[in-house]
């Protein structure tokens, strides 16, 4: 009777003991999966912010180049991938032009990023258009080269 009581709280410290295995090799599981979620999250919020932020355009256009379009892929993929995430699209355009046209001609060039974000899939409720005119140029010079770096969008995140 005892041989028959010490085999079973031998079998019991044996189960125990698996069961307290199996519970470590759970908790290092899903500390592993959780440093493999937040790695790859980080990965794509530096995929976002590596990606071209600038969408220049051409004058007294609001019609995307095809050389912007990768970059503007990489962040409706993103922001497609992480519903939280937000951006502003903040329309500029040049000296030219009257205040009130230059106003009109970066919103223009804001919904035409906003539309083409759409379109690739991000949700509207994610983009917000700002238009600021002529009043925030980059380059404050009265050329063409000046002019071109003033015709833009910025894409600012405003959570990632």
């Amino acid at each position: 009777m005892e041989a028959q009581a010490e085999a079973a709280s031998q079998a019991q410290a044996q189960a125990a003991k698996a069961a307290a295995d199996a519970a470590d090799v759970a908790q290092q599981a899903a500390s592993e999966a959780a440093a493999v979620a937040a790695q790859k999250q980080q990965q794509a919020q530096d995929t976002a912010q590596a990606l071209a932020h600038i969408i220049y355009f051409d004058f007294d256009q609001s019609t995307i180049k095809a050389e912007f379009r990768t970059a503007l892929n990489g962040h409706a993929a993103y922001l497609s991938q992480n519903p939280s995430a937000s951006i502003v699209l903040e329309g500029h355009a040049d000296e030219r032009g009257t205040r009130e046209y230059n106003i009109a001609l970066g919103e223009r060039r804001g919904n035409a990023v906003s539309r083409y974000l759409v379109v690739q899939g991000v949700s509207i409720d994610a983009i917000e258009v700002v238009s600021f005119g002529e009043e925030r140029p980059v380059n404050a010079g009265h050329d063409s080269a000046s002019w071109s770096e003033n015709r833009r969008v910025e894409i600012r995140y405003i959570n990632y």
